[in-house]
Formats: C-alpha cells, sequence, structure tokens
C-alpha cells in the first residue's frame, strides 16, 4: 500500500530565494511521490527526471507533485521563483 505524499512546503526567505522546508526531501521508492506547495508561482525541474506536474488545490494556490520514483538515488532539483533559483536535493530510500 503507497504511503501518503510527501508534501514540502516553499517559502521565500530575506533575500527573496524559495527555500524548501525539508532539505534534503527523503522519498520511499516506488512508494511516494513529492508535492511541493507555495503561495507564489514557481517552477520544478529534476535532474534526470521528467515526470512533474502543476496545478492547484487545498494546499496553496501553487503546487507541483511528482510521480514515483524507481531508483535509490539523490537527484538534484532547482525550483525558480521570484527570479532566482535555489538547487536543493530529493533522497530516494528503500
Amino acid at each position: 500500500m503507497p504511503n501518503s505524499d510527501k508534501v514540502v512546503r516553499l517559502n521565500l526567505n530575506t533575500s527573496g530565494m524559495p527555500v524548501p522546508d525539508q532539505d534534503p526531501v527523503r522519498v520511499k521508492k516506488g512508494n511516494q511521490k513529492v508535492k511541493w506547495c507555495a503561495d507564489f508561482p514557481f517552477t520544478i525541474s529534476i535532474d534526470g527526471y521528467s515526470d512533474v506536474s502543476y496545478g492547484a488545490d487545498g494546499d496553496a494556490s501553487h503546487n507541483c507533485k511528482t510521480g514515483y520514483f524507481t531508483e535509490e538515488k539523490r537527484y538534484k532539483y532547482s525550483i525558480a521563483a521570484n527570479g532566482k533559483i535555489n538547487d536543493p536535493e530529493v533522497e530516494i530510500i528503500p
């Protein structure tokens, strides 16, 4: 049975940089999706991974969600918002 999605809240720090509330984001392989939520527009790009979709729902006015990850590894990803880019990581665990 899949676990619930890993929810990551994005905020802008004092210099306007988009910052996740978790870094790295730890996700169970084949069992969890990642959902980033923010009150401002943003984009996510994950090196070597393309199953990313955008929308809006009750959690936030802007969100982005992945599919399941199939490899145990670390992914570098980029959050672009407010004209700035931050490069944290997603870690896929067993």
